[in-house]
């Protein structure tokens, strides 16, 4: 008898421990992702492979420099790049890919200069590769604007996407009701799983995402998920998007967090706004390169990034400089010292 009872005990003490430790991690853990990646470790390639020049595929014969740019620089950069070209009387010619095709073109040693929306991972640090960081941009959480919930912390933001918050009544609307009684669905890209920043920017790894969350390939079907459905929910991507290249003259309704809007920029340059992408630009380093004005460019770019269309949302390097952001080179490599509160 006294055998079971220090058995039911053990076992009564064991689950409160188990509970008590589940209950703890919750609150202590922030599930929030790295946001950069530190440039001190560089891959390990051949011999070979270091003393290969770059070599212009097809679509750059023939010209004084190669350039590839992800989607989100391509169309705010080119306006600047064709300028510099024609004041330099230099042919460049500019691709417009992803992140991805920046990587794989790098990896064959193809262009002269790389852009990125993600800070580079461990597979993007090559021998004699630098990144240059042109500016951020908020990333919006976005909903139908029939929705009338406008704003909700980081925590619950978290935790929709976690799938530990099923219903918008479960939230409040401006009024302060509960709003509509009806399942969230959520979207999301998960793009570019090798890269710190972005959407891990709310939660560090897919596993944390809802097993319901609806995964998309891309941006335009990002868009459609909250457009065709009311009561949608759907991150992580950029204002232009959403406003000017896929819905144009509609315009879905970018969510509150914590209170912070993500087209107002002074909350991402004070790091109130957490959740944004990265701008890179990469340059080779080697003897043969700075014969070309790769350095210029870069440094013509960064520059004058100040008058980029207002429309893309970003926020240049020199404004970061100014608000505490860690800069390693020009590389960005540190959010500015900021305490968050509990909602975080």
């Amino acid at each position: 008898m006294i055998a079971r009872r220090k058995i039911i005990l053990y076992c009564t003490v064991a689950i409160i421990l188990f509970l008590t430790s589940w209950a703890l991690s919750e609150i202590w853990h922030d599930f929030r992702g790295e946001a950069f990646s530190g440039p001190a470790k560089q891959l390990d390639m051949p011999d070979e492979w270091k003393q290969q020049p770059v070599r212009y595929e097809n679509w750059a014969e023939n010209a004084d420099l190669a350039v590839t740019l992800d989607q989100h620089l391509y169309p705010a950069l080119l306006p600047l790049i064709n300028k510099y070209a024609r004041e330099n009387n230099l042919k460049i010619a500019v691709n417009e890919g992803t992140c991805g095709i920046s990587a794989g073109l790098l990896m064959r040693k193809a262009v002269d200069i790389a852009g990125f929306c993600c800070p580079p991972g461990g597979t993007d640090r090559y021998p004699d590769l630098t990144y240059h960081t042109l500016g951020i941009g908020s990333l919006a959480i976005l909903v139908n604007p029939v929705n009338p919930v406008d704003d909700i912390t980081f925590k619950q933001a978290q935790q929709i996407f976690q799938g530990k918050i099923h219903r918008w009544s479960e939230l409040k609307t401006a009024g302060g009701r509960p709003g509509p009684d009806v399942p969230i669905i959520s979207a999301a890209r998960l793009h570019c799983k090798t890269r710190p920043g972005h959407w891990r920017l709310l939660l560090s790894d897919e596993d944390h995402f809802s097993a319901r969350l609806r995964t998309v390939g891309s941006i335009q079907d990002v868009m459609f998920e909250v457009y065709n459905n009311d009561y949608a929910i759907a991150g992580f991507e950029t204002l232009y998007m959403a406003h000017y290249r896929y819905l144009q003259g509609v315009k879905l309704k970018p969510l509150r967090i914590d209170g912070y809007s993500p087209d107002v920029q002074e909350y991402l340059v004070s790091g109130n706004y957490r959740i944004y992408h990265t701008y890179n630009l990469t340059a080779w380093t080697g003897e043969s390169q700075k014969k070309k004005p790769v350095a210029d460019l870069i440094d013509y770019l960064i520059r004058h990034a100040d008058v980029i269309d207002a429309s893309f949302g970003i926020v240049p390097s020199s404004s970061l400089r100014k608000a505490g952001w860690i800069f390693t080179g020009n590389e960005l490599t540190g959010e500015p010292a900021i305490k968050h509160d509990g909602s975080s």
